[in-house]
């Protein structure tokens, strides 16, 4: 116990329990530990433990203390020489710190300066959550992660609920029901209170103040959990606090289905992390599509940049096939390019999934997509040149050596931009405005909403307009952008 150090004042909850072979409300005599996943789970890519660890760091904790069980040298080995982790990490065998002993939360108390975190093992959550709850709990009150069983997501955790305003009262109440009885009210429909509103299930993530985690040694009754104890006198005081899972979402991993549910969850709440970048093809036809392929990269435990490298080699025989310059051939190489765009969906997605973002895996990406453009302009001028209404004139030749050149040089510009949104020196030569349409125009390089377009022009034997429309489109985008870095290039020279 002298080992735990002594956590720093700070403006937020900077400190996270995590209990790896229990639940957080579990009373240590009778609830079935079994019913836990192993914190070594797969979800999404990752176990649970490590998911855990780096939601939380990536959240802002900065201490991780792990009460682990028999399963610590496996989780020591998770972690060890993992370039990704950057927390603080301190081991704390149960068989020295029994969750369900008030004498550990105790010890803990003292360690404490201001709140913690208190974390089970059997959940996957946001970043954006941990983040919600270090300032909220910073406030000193007791705040806990509730949803409803009617919310379409069975919530594994029936034996804490809170009733938020009960009887007139500014702050939630506190219900604990007992175990024994279980099956029956899980049976009966939902619970409501007196108001009408459904009973909030508390789940196994919240934020203590360091001073109620110690009260469990004075109220603690024989088989009674110390954090519920510690939660109740919270609701005595009137410093309960509710924060709902699915403003930013939590899933209970606990349940027959609770791993595929929740890793369903990771896969959705990706088209949230990537924002407003997402064209409206990307959004609702290659998210949709990438989700399936997504989880079986996860499942072959393939790296993101290794998903990329996949992506361009189809997108370069993509390009393969609109050399002939054939209907069918075109229509097949079309197919295969928009294969590769939702496969370039996935590298992505799998690096966000398993915290595996990195500057060498942006800057791959970035140019396997250009080189992929590169080979599908250069195909469709070959294609054009051997067949269709310009063949045999060098028209199309000059179209896609136009196209391929402005794809050149709009990397180069983009790489630029990149460069002068990073160096505040050179942001200040830009105007307030210029850099609004940079951002959008660095927004939307990426855009792969294109696809579609060749596809359709494709199946309708037109790609020859389509070459033409990019040879003149594209220095429209290196026209704007050069204006835009103007100054900037000027300095550069």
């Amino acid at each position: 116990m002298d080992g735990i150090l002594k956590q720093e004042t700070t403006d937020a909850v900077d400190t996270a329990i995590l209990l790896t072979s229990a639940g957080v409300f579990a009373s240590g005599s009778g609830d079935s530990v079994e019913a836990l996943p192993s914190p070594l789970t797969r979800v999404g890519g990752m176990t649970l433990f490590q998911r855990a660890v780096f939601t939380l760091q990536r959240g802002g904790i900065s201490q991780i203390w792990v009460l682990a069980g028999k399963e610590e040298p496996a989780l020591r080995d998770l972690l060890r020489e993992d370039s990704r982790l950057q927390a603080a990490v301190r081991w704390l065998p149960v068989r020295e710190f029994p969750p369900h002993d008030p004498e550990t939360w105790e010890t803990l108390a003292d360690e404490v300066n201001g709140a913690c975190m208190v974390v089970g093992c059997h959940t996957v959550f946001s970043s954006s959550l941990v983040q919600r709850l270090r300032y909220e709990g910073a406030q000193g009150k007791a705040v806990v992660v509730v949803g409803q069983q009617e919310d379409g997501y069975h919530w594994e955790n029936p034996s804490v609920v809170v009733r938020v305003g009960f009887e007139g009262r500014p702050a939630p109440s506190v219900m604990f029901r007992d175990p024994a009885v279980l099956p029956l009210m899980e049976a009966a429909p939902p619970v409501k209170s007196p108001d009408g509103s459904g009973l909030h299930i508390v789940g196994d993530l919240m934020v203590l103040p360091g001073r109620l985690l110690g009260v469990s040694g004075v109220l603690h009754a024989h088989g009674t959990n110390p954090l519920r104890l510690a939660l109740e006198q919270a609701a005595v005081e009137g410093t309960v606090q509710t924060i709902s899972g699915e403003t930013h979402w939590f899933r209970d991993v606990r349940g027959p289905q609770g791993p595929k549910l929740a890793e369903q969850t990771l896969v959705r709440s990706l088209q949230t992390l990537k924002g407003g970048m997402d064209g409206l093809v990307d959004r609702y036809v290659n998210r949709k599509c990438s989700g399936l392929l997504t989880r079986l990269f996860l499942k072959l435990q393939w790296s993101p940049n290794t998903i990329t490298i996949i992506s361009m080699v189809v997108g370069l025989l993509a390009a393969g096939f609109f050399v002939p310059g054939s209907w069918e051939y075109a229509l097949i190489g079309a197919l295969l390019f928009q294969l590769s765009v939702i496969i370039d969906c996935c590298d992505g997605e799998v690096a966000r999934l398993t915290f595996s973002e990195s500057k060498f895996g942006q800057e791959l990406d970035i140019w396997a997509d250009n080189v992929v453009h590169i080979a599908i302009f250069a195909g469709m001028a070959c294609g054009a040149y051997l067949q269709g209404p310009w063949e045999q004139t060098q028209l199309p030749l000059v179209m896609g050596a136009s196209a391929v050149l402005a794809n050149i040089v709009s990397l180069l510009l983009v790489n630029v931009a990149r460069q002068v949104r990073s160096r505040p020196r050179d942001l200040r030569l830009l105007t307030a405005r210029e850099r609004q349409k940079i951002e959008f125009m660095l927004g939307n390089v990426a855009n792969r909403d294109f696809s579609v377009v060749v596809l359709i022009c494709a199946g309708l034997g037109m790609l020859h307009w389509f070459l033409a429309l990019a040879a003149i489109g594209s220095w429209f985008f290196v026209m704007s952008l050069t204006w835009l870095l103007r100054r900037n290039l000027i300095s550069r020279v």
